[in-house]
């Protein structure tokens, strides 16, 4: 018999109410158009039933493209350009370099490749508890560019290795007995290694593009954040970042044992179970630095030739399927991916109609008025 999981009933009419009391109670303030305050009704009314997980986020983001043709908010009187303006979301180029992203980011997994980065480290500094943690901070680092999930990536790839290191020096990091050997230390740092590595490039984690298309927004043809742009000005505090919080993490939370003369060859033992470096992972790592090389924009400075990071990441998916390192079913299976398009198409789509719309310009005045009423200066 089957099982019917619809909406939940609070949060989903909690979010519910929210939408209608904007749109109906609370009238549009001076200079706002009606038809932007009711856009925002549906986009507030939309992150309230985000936050109160009234549906999954790939499932209300249908329900919220589907309000914004029906009601029609961004095109009153026009159904057709309704439709186009709800769907249009779709043709943001930044929301497809993620979801495509994270599907080459499959490789890392299949492969091996991810856990044999992270081992390699281990083997070559990892005859101290900091040795290890600093293995695990720069395994992260040279895999964020090339993995958008930063849950894959921390909970996927480096927390496996961190907890076979752990379990190898009897150190559950769940454990409240035996996580003070070691286990806590490396668990936070690595919990805390993700939002850092997460900042550092627009691939790292998904949000990060929705912040280059808001400023695109503000901004609009004036200035556009490319992907070098990015890792360039995030390079220095990043790398800093990271060489400082394994020594503060360590500091806070000493872990009992600090010396792992034996972690190197824990490690080795790990490589050799991974076996030779197979064809598909020199394949993915090729794709890897071919990718990092377009991100840099170096065929660019080399050649004149531009390529856009949305086309270098569909390249790179083209290559791996050609190559047989991924299938398309594979890739049709990473219901993240998809996911993520579908969700943040929905909300980028909305955020776009609240700037043309003029809602945006109102507010960023009405928090700059409120701010200069209350004697601080811009800064």
């Amino acid at each position: 018999m089957m099982t019917l999981k619809p909406v939940k009933m609070i949060p989903g009419l909690i979010a519910l109410g929210v939408t209608l009391l904007i749109w109906f109670v609370i009238p549009a303030p001076e200079g706002v158009a009606q038809n932007a305050w009711q856009l925002l009704a549906l986009f507030i009314g939309t992150i309230v039933a985000i936050i109160g997980k009234a549906l999954p986020i790939g499932a209300i983001s249908v329900i919220a493209i589907a309000t914004v043709a029906v009601t029609q908010v961004t095109n009153p009187g026009d159904a057709k350009a309704a439709l186009d303006d709800a769907l249009s979301g779709f043709s943001n180029n930044l929301i497809w370099l993620i979801g495509i992203s994270m599907m080459i980011s499959i490789s890392l997994n299949k492969t091996g490749l991810g856990a044999r980065i992270g081992y390699w480290l281990i083997s070559l500094f990892g005859k101290r508890t900091l040795g290890i943690a600093y293995s695990l901070t720069f395994s992260e680092l040279i895999l964020a560019p090339v993995t958008p999930s930063n849950t894959a990536r921390g909970g996927g790839i480096i927390h496996p290795i961190m907890q076979s290191i752990s379990i190898g020096f009897d150190s559950m990091p769940d454990d409240p007995a035996s996580s003070r050997k070691m286990g806590r230390f490396l668990a936070l740092v690595n919990y805390n290694t993700n939002p850092i590595t997460s900042a550092m490039f627009i691939t790292a984690t998904a949000p990060n593009p929705m912040i280059v298309n808001l400023i695109a927004e503000g901004l609009g043809s004036e200035f556009r954040l490319s992907w070098s742009a990015w890792a360039v000005a995030a390079i220095v505090p990043g790398i800093i970042s990271l060489l400082i919080m394994p020594l503060v993490i360590y500091l806070m939370c000493p872990p009992e044992i600090k010396k792992t003369p034996n972690a190197p060859e824990l490690a080795k033992k790990e490589l050799e179970k991974l076996g030779k470096f197979s064809l598909g992972e020199k394949i993915t790592a090729a794709v890897f630095i071919l990718l990092l090389l377009m991100w840099a924009e170096v065929p660019e400075l080399l050649f004149g030739f531009s390529i856009n990071a949305t086309t270098a990441a569909f390249i790179g998916l083209a290559i791996l399927l050609i190559t047989g390192v991924l299938t398309w079913d594979e890739a049709l299976q990473h219901k993240s991916a998809w996911d993520t398009v579908m969700w943040f198409s929905a909300l980028i789509m909305m955020a776009t109609y609240l700037g043309k719309l003029g809602l945006v310009n109102w507010l960023a005045g009405t928090v700059s008025h409120g701010i200069d009423n209350l004697g601080f200066g811009w800064m």
